[in-house]
């Protein structure tokens, strides 16, 4: 079984090595990819986690070939393994990709989010498509890296984070481009995360690791630590080493629209209020603001992000009793506003209400996914379709390290300004430290 290498994980801590992989191989979709699959065939999966969000990642690729899949809990595994038992499997993936990497033409990474970069990583350098689970990785420095490693190997990738296939986020982004609402200076986005503990006190080691579980697997690339039923199966994501709290876990999801309809790159000024947060534990509430200074003719925009509890003003466009719903965005223009309910931008609509009733649509301008099926749109990309829309080169990296970017300021305690071009916080040394991490060899 071959280790993860050190010299790999000192690349992803080195802020110059960061910088240096910055530039982005381009070229059209007909050239861009190798390894491409045969339309006429099953792509053949691996499948990194097999419980939970993982679980409905396979079915969603059921019909073409599942070959293996890992997982550090065989317990999790037990309804999936039933349902496909010819697939082999595993404890360890890097096991699997080694030992069935000529069987393999593509990867599905449903892990929690700190052994999301290692195993992607890993898939990518032996030339494997993959589909990686939001966020698309655990620092700001993985995604750098995993995004210059994507576009060198060549091979199709795909972030979990469905709703961009959805008809609403393209709705929202024409309707914007269209100038239906003017010029966008404001963006709000709130969610109904955490539903699962943050802010609270590190708990103790459990006295023994469930039979069924390997818990060095399940630590990773992470610090060394004995197991806790309070942070193993589902509660990791309140904790620094293992999650990315509810900024992490739903910003790629809520945040994606506006990003896209609103070209959200470049550099960004981010400030922070929260609660609760320590070294160890996300805090119980944040609210962050990113200010965007101009890009090309859009104006600067300031966006703001809630969760915990905290939401935005209700806009005096629902009216005296109006309320908003629990997750959504509020997109405001200097000719009106787009309200969109919930947390995957699927339903945007004018407000008030009565604008709709006179609302000329601009014309569709922007290609539709079939069905909405993210999953779908990955698996034709591997048989030489249309690169997918949400693609770690051309979208969910960047989407992801503006996100992530929000997380810094919050440990940072204190407003950073990122420089996108030299993958720092300008000035900031404190702040950097929290743009990547250190490594386990486990």
């Amino acid at each position: 079984m071959t280790q993860i290498s050190r010299r790999r994980f000192i690349q992803a801590t080195s802020l110059a090595a960061i910088a240096a992989s910055c530039p982005i191989l381009r070229a059209s979709d007909a050239d861009r990819y190798r390894n491409l699959v045969s339309p006429g065939r099953r792509l053949r999966i691996a499948c990194v986690g097999a419980g939970g969000k993982a679980f409905s990642d396979i079915m969603a690729c059921s019909t073409e070939e599942i070959v293996a899949i890992s997982d550090v809990d065989f317990a999790n595994g037990l309804e999936i393994f039933g349902m496909f038992p010819g697939a082999a499997r595993y404890r360890d993936y890097r096991q699997m990709l080694n030992e069935r990497g000529n069987d393999i033409d593509a990867v599905i990474v449903t892990t929690p989010d700190h052994t999301h970069f290692p195993a992607a990583l890993m898939a990518v350098e032996m030339g494997k498509h993959i589909y990686v689970q939001k966020p698309l990785c655990h620092t700001v420095a993985e995604v750098r890296q995993l995004r210059a490693a994507v576009a060198k190997a060549g091979v199709v990738s795909q972030m979990g984070n469905q709703g961009h296939c959805n008809e609403g986020t393209r709705l929202a982004k024409e309707w914007i481009e269209a100038g239906v609402i003017g010029d966008v200076r404001e963006v709000c986005t709130w969610t109904n995360r955490p539903i699962w503990p943050q802010g609270m006190t590190p708990p103790k080691d459990d006295a023994s690791v469930p039979p069924t579980m390997d818990w060095n697997l399940w630590l990773g690339v992470a610090p060394s630590r004995g197991y806790s039923a309070k942070i193993a199966p589902f509660n990791w994501r309140g904790y620094w080493d293992y999650g990315c709290g509810a900024l992490g876990d739903m910003g790629c999801h809520g945040m994606d629209a506006p990003f896209w309809a609103l070209n959200l790159r470049g550099p960004v000024h981010v400030s922070a209020q929260s609660e609760g947060s320590t070294e160890v534990v996300a805090p119980t509430w944040s609210i962050v603001k990113f200010e965007f200074p101009s890009r090309g003719a859009l104006p600067p925009l300031n966006y703001t992000w809630y969760d915990g509890g905290k939401l935005p003003p209700v806009p005096e466009e629902l009216g005296k009793d109006g309320k908003l719903p629990q997750g959504g965005t509020l997109y405001r223009g200097d000719k009106g506003a787009i309200l969109s309910e919930g947390d995957y931008g699927e339903s945007p609509r004018l407000i008030p209400e009565s604008r709709m009733g006179t609302f000329k649509r601009p014309p569709k301008t922007l290609a539709r996914v079939p069905k909405s099926n993210s999953h779908q749109e990955w698996v034709n990309g591997c048989k030489g379709g249309p690169a997918p829309c949400s693609n770690i080169v051309d979208h969910s990296g960047d989407l992801s390290q503006m996100v992530l970017l929000g997380n810094v300021a919050i440990r940072a305690g204190k407003p950073i300004d990122f420089d996108p071009e030299q993958g720092v916080c300008v000035g900031q040394p404190d702040a950097n430290r929290f743009l990547s991490k250190s490594y386990r060899l486990f």
